[in-house]
């Protein structure tokens, strides 16, 4: 963990940004979870239904978009990149996905 913070820490802002939107975009995908079959869409198989893992991601991408402004204008306060690591990696590890946070760093600190 302090690995990953440290690293997020020393980014430049539009590096941070690009990070948190990986983060966020991801989130979305692992929250289909939660989706359930309908008339429209019968055959799909949904392993876990459940309005609760919609409503935790939607939670979740709501509090990692909200940070990208904080970034973007350099106004996070003390101690905010620790508070949003913990958080990040707290949600991709309850889901097995913690793998590509490191990879996505390296990815957004590289210059285009």
């Amino acid at each position: 963990m302090g690995d990953l913070t440290a690293a997020f820490s020393s980014m430049g802002p539009t590096a941070k940004a690009a990070f948190l939107a990986n983060i966020a975009h991801f989130a979305t995908i692992a929250a289909r979870e939660s989706y359930a079959p309908s008339d429209a869409h019968p055959n799909r198989d949904y392993h876990h239904p459940d309005a609760i893992i919609l409503r935790d991601a939607n939670n979740f991408v709501h509090r990692v978009t909200g940070y990208i402004p904080h970034v973007l204008y350099k106004s996070e306060g003390h101690g905010q990149d620790a508070s949003v690591m913990a958080m990040v990696l707290e949600y991709f590890q309850e889901r097995g996905i913690e793998r590509h946070l490191a990879g996505w760093l390296e990815r957004a600190n590289t210059p285009c």
